[in-house]
């Protein structure tokens, strides 16, 4: 996670590596060098790696997350009150690997730069556009959101179409007005999908029809 940071050119400001740790070849501003025992007391994993950092990031606003989507023909990912940071982490990686270039997350949504969040997006958080934002700033888009029934079937749904589309918790669902729904068809007894799997489905049929 430590080198996809850098590489992504995340500016990092210190670097601390366990003791017997060997240089991760990663440059930052401060390195220093810990006892196992101030590691792990440091560390919020069981199992640390030896290799932790702190890093300085610009923080993006929605317009610009908005106009880096547009710019590239994709709609703006935005989740609304998804709470679980793995979740969220998930969602990023699957993003950056679809290729898409922006996300948004409302309030209510884990932060997306939290630790957790960023071990579940194997470092890949880095590689997109992340932006907080409110409802307000989704008036006048064409929003689209994820549902999991009544809404149009993904395989005739122009959701390539729309400004935004949202994802929200699987506990609440949506809690912002949206234009048009799209729904995953699934197998009978299923209740539903999580909701990093649901967004992996869409971001990759996005991907299929952008291509």
């Amino acid at each position: 996670m430590v080198r996809e940071a850098a590489a992504a050119g995340l500016e990092l400001e210190v670097l601390a590596l366990r003791e017997g740790v060997e240089d991760v070849g990663v440059d930052a501003r401060r390195t220093v060098v810990l006892s196992e025992r101030v590691f792990k007391s440091v560390s919020d994993t069981v199992t640390p790696q030896g290799v932790m950092a702190i890093g300085h990031r610009t923080p993006a606003g929605f317009a610009e997350a908005l106009a880096a989507a547009q710019a590239s023909g994709w709609p703006l990912l935005v989740l609304d009150g998804v709470q679980d940071p793995g979740n969220v982490g998930a969602i990023a990686r699957t993003a950056a690997a679809a290729g898409a270039p922006a996300l948004a997350v409302l309030e209510g949504t884990a932060d997306p730069f939290g630790p957790k969040a960023v071990r579940a997006s194997a470092g890949n958080v880095f590689r997109i556009l992340v932006a907080g934002g409110s409802a307000d700033d989704l008036t006048g888009l064409e929003v689209w959101g994820a549902v999991a029934e009544s809404g149009e079937p993904l395989a005739g749904a122009p959701v390539e179409r729309a400004q935004a589309l949202v994802l929200g918790a699987e506990a609440h669902g949506l809690r912002v007005p949206v234009t048009r729904k799209v729904t995953i068809p699934i197998a009978g007894g299923v209740e539903s999908l999580n909701v990093a799997a649901a967004a992996a489905v869409l971001l990759f049929e996005l991907r299929r029809r952008l291509a």
